[in-house]
């Protein structure tokens, strides 16, 4: 709203004006300034592209000194603020008499919401969700249309960015007909590093296979300083990429853990026979690659170096609960 001209006046003294330069670069006339009589008009759409700070337009004549005009470059426009939502993880049961609607608060921050989408479907407001003032509920007649597992709603605001909300959907309807074990110990023990490398194997107890799309894995920690995290699967039985890594940060937090680490896996990854197992070895990393401390980390194996059951490490099949207990 601010852009305007920068009018120069020349005094040619017999001279006349060849070229206006910016470092090695030589604008062009017409176009990014214009020329009337002894008057230079900078177009504000070039000066526009300069960066913030002092841009040097070197005049040049057809005789003489070249002179030169320092142009200081602001931006005054109020920086756009994102918006954020509370909680960003839910769970959601299907089983009909534990359906609930799940409420989420959101702070504008002078924005409003656009839209909240489930990948690249919209969902529709005063149907799959309404909103009243600062508070989203998700109706529990579309959450419980959801496949059991994992849903992440995309919250869009006017402005910022969008933030995401985790749904954990499960059916304690159904009973689980598959038993799982969990064995574990980490690959890095020390207290302090940047790295967590958790290394897991999964073994069918049951007499029975299991779709390994149906399995999930989690590991509980603290993040000890709220960064982006990556997730890297090194190497498992199931194929590396047949592996996915979501992270979920707790509604609550808790002494031992305020996220967890939930593994999944692809279709392709098949299923795991009656009797048989797969290693998964993973890293988790921030994106900065600053320290995790993970003495006192409710799945942290600081002892064994090699696979132990570990409850500490839960398995869900179809979102039941089957191996392992969470952290209280």
């Amino acid at each position: 709203a601010n852009q305007a001209d920068v009018a120069v006046t020349m005094t040619l003294n017999g001279n006349t004006l060849s070229t206006i330069k910016n470092g090695t670069a030589t604008l062009v006339a017409g176009t990014d300034y214009t020329v009337s009589g002894s008057t230079v008009t900078l177009k504000k759409e070039y000066l526009a592209t300069q960066g913030v700070g002092t841009t040097t337009l070197t005049f040049e004549f057809s005789a003489g000194a070249a002179q030169s005009l320092a142009v200081a470059v602001t931006d005054t426009t109020t920086p756009v603020s994102n918006s954020t939502i509370t909680p960003t993880s839910a769970g959601f049961d299907k089983k009909t008499a534990n359906q609930t609607d799940v409420a989420v608060t959101m702070t504008l921050n002078g924005n409003t919401l656009s839209a909240i989408k489930n990948g690249t479907a919209t969902l529709v407001a005063g149907t799959d969700y309404t909103v009243s003032g600062s508070t989203v509920t998700l109706k529990k007649e579309y959450l419980a249309t959801q496949a059991v597992g994992t849903t992440t709603l995309t919250f869009e605001f006017s402005a910022g960015a969008a933030q995401s909300l985790v749904v954990t959907i499960s059916d304690t309807s159904v009973a689980p007909t598959v038993a799982l074990k969990v064995q574990m110990y980490n690959g890095t023990v020390t207290a302090s590093g940047n790295t967590l490398n958790p290394k897991f194997k999964l073994v069918n107890t049951s007499t029975s296979a299991v779709a390994l799309s149906d399995v999930k894995l989690r590991y509980y920690y603290t993040i000890d300083g709220e960064k982006a995290q990556s997730f890297f699967c090194d190497w498992s039985q199931a194929g590396s990429a047949n592996v996915t890594g979501t992270f979920v940060k707790l509604p609550t937090a808790k002494a031992d853990a305020d996220y967890y680490l939930e593994l999944g896996f692809s279709s392709a990854a098949g299923s795991l026979a009656a009797g048989a197992s797969i290693d998964i070895q993973v890293r988790v990393a921030k994106e900065d690659w600053s320290n995790y401390t993970q003495t006192g980390d409710y799945s942290f194996n600081a002892v064994d170096t090699n696979f132990v059951d570990w409850t500490k490490a839960p398995a869900y099949i179809s979102g039941n609960l089957i191996w392992g207990s969470e952290p209280n």
